[in-house]
């Protein structure tokens, strides 16, 4: 009985050893399927300048269809030379890919991904050959395009800024006009000249209103939102208005973080940014936000003072997150640290540093108390 007993054990441990090396098996082949390489295939080749987040491996579509794989990706011969992508493609494709098609580097979907899409040519076109170099199109560079949209949106605030100016010295002009002030009302009595361009003048706001309106939607519009969203803001004038939140902050000069006249942080600079880490990670709660600003005296063009601060706020910012996780707000949570540049200009709402140097980071807690 327990010889017997032995043997079905025995072919009991074959049959589930079998069965394990079935499974693997199976994973093996899916795996090789996922990379194309048990299934007829075909190559081309795409050259980039530039094929950053691409790595073997990466899909291959065709008109949405998933065609393929990345199987290698060849350095440049020299400085300066593009760089090759070699794609394998399924072979049932070929018919369909042409001598002119065109491969570019897309991002797919709101995760990122990025994959090489091919465009196929023209139908009488002759079918591509096996390892032939076809034409590709450059990658777009998201974030170059997102730094674009970021200055001309600045540019759009700026004009929006300076028409709401003009219209109020219009509305102004308009009551000195009313009243027969000035020689412009000594000469202009008539009640409908004066009805007209106080029309005009409300007509010139509603505009601007729906300037400003466009603007937001625009600003909280993918992609562009993300520009918007990796500073933690949308309103500039208004990031330090909280009249519902607990205030407390730190102050540090631009001279204790940064070397003189740059954006880079000195180790001095560091260390002091390693005291306000851990002060706002001990103040820090689920719901508290931070906003980072940064100030300097007045220079020659208030557009360089604006650019520096921005790019020392957002230096402070980076060092406190990427050193500090101060942007953890718990699991899955993060807190929205903002990083505004206000050049030489006072903010609106600027009550608590009245009395600081000009040239400044506040690193200021917000919590909401309702």
């Amino acid at each position: 009985m327990a010889r017997g007993m032995g043997r079905w054990r025995v072919l009991a441990n074959v049959a589930f050893a079998a069965g394990v090396l079935a499974l693997a098996g199976f994973g093996v082949f899916q795996v090789a399927n996922r990379r194309w390489q048990v299934q007829p295939t075909f190559h081309v080749r795409a050259q980039f300048p530039n094929v950053v987040g691409v790595e073997p491996g990466h899909r291959v579509r065709f008109q949405g269809i998933d065609a393929g794989v990345v199987a290698k990706v060849v350095p440049p011969g020299r400085p300066g030379d593009p760089v090759e992508l070699v794609l394998r493609i399924d072979e049932s494709l070929r018919r369909l890919v042409r001598e002119d098609a065109t491969a570019r580097i897309v991002v797919e979907g709101m995760i990122g991904a990025r994959v090489v899409d091919l465009k196929p040519g023209e139908p009488d076109a002759p079918a591509v050959a096996d390892g032939a170099l076809i034409r590709s199109e450059p990658a777009a560079d998201l974030a170059d395009l997102m730094r674009r949209a970021g200055e001309s949106l600045r540019e759009f605030d700026a004009t929006a800024t300076e028409a709401r100016a003009g219209l109020e010295h219009l509305a102004a002009l308009a009551a000195d006009v009313r009243d027969g002030k000035g020689s412009l009302g000594k000469l202009i009595r008539d009640d409908d000249v004066y009805d007209n361009l106080v029309a005009l003048t409300r007509r010139g706001e509603k505009a601007v209103e729906k300037l400003d309106d466009d603007l937001m939607a625009v600003k909280q519009t993918w992609p562009i939102s993300r520009y918007f969203e990796s500073r933690a803001y949308y309103e500039r004038d208004k990031v330090l208005y909280r009249p519902g939140s607990h205030r407390e902050s730190r102050t540090l000069t631009a001279e204790e973080l940064f070397e003189p006249g740059r954006a880079i942080l000195t180790p001095v600079g560091r260390t002091r940014l390693d005291e306000v880490g851990r002060w706002s990670k001990a103040s820090g709660r689920s719901r508290s936000e931070i906003v980072i600003a940064a100030f300097t005296e007045p220079g020659p063009e208030p557009e360089l003072d604006e650019a520096l601060t921005q790019e020392q706020a957002d230096a402070v910012r980076k060092y406190l997150i990427d050193r500090h996780g101060v942007d953890s707000a718990g699991w899955f949570r993060k807190r929205k640290i903002a990083a505004v540049g206000f050049g030489a200009e006072p903010p609106r709402f600027e009550d608590e540093t009245a009395q600081a140097p000009s040239r400044r980071v506040d690193i200021i807690l917000f919590t909401p108390q309702a």
